[in-house]
């Protein structure tokens, strides 16, 4: 399972060089754990898949059948009850619907196998950059707890005669430390929407 973005994109983000053995591993960390809300929020894998198989379970009266991972590159096999169907038995429409020709799906748990292909072969442009984005807040996130020694709620230092300064807690995100940083802003979401699973 790869990421959507890399430590490079990051660095060339920021305008740094993240040289440091612990500092890579924290970026690298960062850049997983936004791959992740990504996936997460758009329901989807995203990245290009192979002959995955899914089964379904087929209320009664159905036409159609939404392929859950999108977009569905090719459909090479389907069995129903069984019985692998020709490719006139189906046809495959609009946000991964397999529609049955002729006739429903047969009704059942577990009584239809598909077999496709879906995702991208290279991850869309605006899905890394956000990627990049997300992971570049949670790795500045990180690099404000190490200064602060993992207190969270520090406003303000001094150097001459040391003196820390704390913010009131209260509930604002930004006093959470590193815990609390938004993943994904709504910007953002607003730019994977298109990746999500869209319903009839």
């Amino acid at each position: 399972m790869a990421d959507f973005c890399t430590v490079q994109n990051v660095e060339e983000l920021l305008r740094v060089d993240i040289t440091d053995l612990e500092a890579i591993r924290s970026c690298q960390r960062a850049i997983t754990e936004a791959t992740a809300a990504i996936r997460n929020y758009c329901g989807q894998y995203l990245e290009l898949v192979e002959d995955d198989e899914y089964t379904f379970d087929v209320r009664p009266a159905r036409w159609n059948l939404m392929l859950p991972e999108l977009p569905v590159t090719e459909v090479s096999q389907v069995v129903e009850d069984g019985e692998t169907l020709e490719a006139d038995d189906w046809e495959l429409g609009l946000y991964g619907q397999l529609w049955r020709v002729g006739r429903r799906w047969t009704a059942g748990v577990q009584v239809v196998t598909v077999t496709y292909s879906h995702g991208y072969a290279s991850i869309p442009d605006d899905v890394v950059a956000v990627c990049m984005r997300a992971a570049v807040r949670a790795y500045q996130a990180g690099l404000k707890s190490l200064e602060s020694a993992g207190v969270p709620v520090i406003a303000s230092k001094s150097l001459g005669d040391y003196a820390v300064s704390f913010a009131s807690e209260g509930t604002n995100e930004g006093l959470l430390g590193a815990s609390g940083t938004r993943m994904l802003l709504l910007s953002e979401k607003d730019v994977l929407d298109k990746y999500r699973q869209v319903l009839p």
